[in-house]
């Protein structure tokens, strides 16, 4: 059976464990020292040890501090938290429309390059997104004349599928 411990307690706990090390480490020297053996200049073994458990909590105090962070923002990367769209919130559905918006422009009108310049509207709907913006596409060989072209898409997202694009104003693409 495997239990799962909060951050926030682990890291109480470590942070006690450190505290209490820094303790013993400085009653350890004076302990160590025996009126009877007097010290030649040199450092003794108590001092060592002392030196030692210090540096050791002081690294287990940063590394108690610095690990949870980068693994809570893996989450909020991903979309397991925020605003309940499993492809990160707005932003992911902005990129993916964005994403799906470049390569249905290169793959379909046959256009080279693809760019979405703007992004004008981002609206959350009952079913997931939907966002506006505008593109420039350029380089196409079936188009003499002017050989680039600007327009607008609406891109639909309802997170169970690839995304649905609409583009008016771009030439070979509806």
């Amino acid at each position: 059976m495997t239990s799962t411990i909060s951050p926030k307690f682990s890291r109480a706990a470590l942070g006690t464990l450190a505290a209490g090390a820094l303790a013993f480490a400085s009653a350890t020297p004076a302990l160590a020292d025996d009126h009877r053996d007097r010290d030649r200049g040199g450092i003794g073994a108590g001092e060592i040890i002392a030196g030692a458990v210090v540096i050791g909590g002081i690294a287990a105090l940063a590394g108690a501090f610095d690990g949870d962070r980068d693994r809570w923002d893996r989450r909020d990367r991903r979309g397991w938290r925020g605003d309940g769209f499993r492809g990160g919130g707005a932003r992911g559905a902005v990129e993916r429309c964005v994403r799906a918006a470049e390569n249905q422009a290169r793959r379909f009108g046959g256009w080279r390059f693809a760019d979405v310049t703007e992004i004008r509207d981002v609206d959350r709907t009952r079913f997931g997104f939907r966002v506006q913006g505008r593109m420039v596409v350029e380089g196409s060989p079936r188009f003499r004349g002017r050989n680039f072209d600007r327009g607008r898409f609406t891109c639909r997202l309802d997170g169970r599928g690839a995304p649905r694009i609409d583009f008016d104003g771009i030439r070979g693409l509806r």
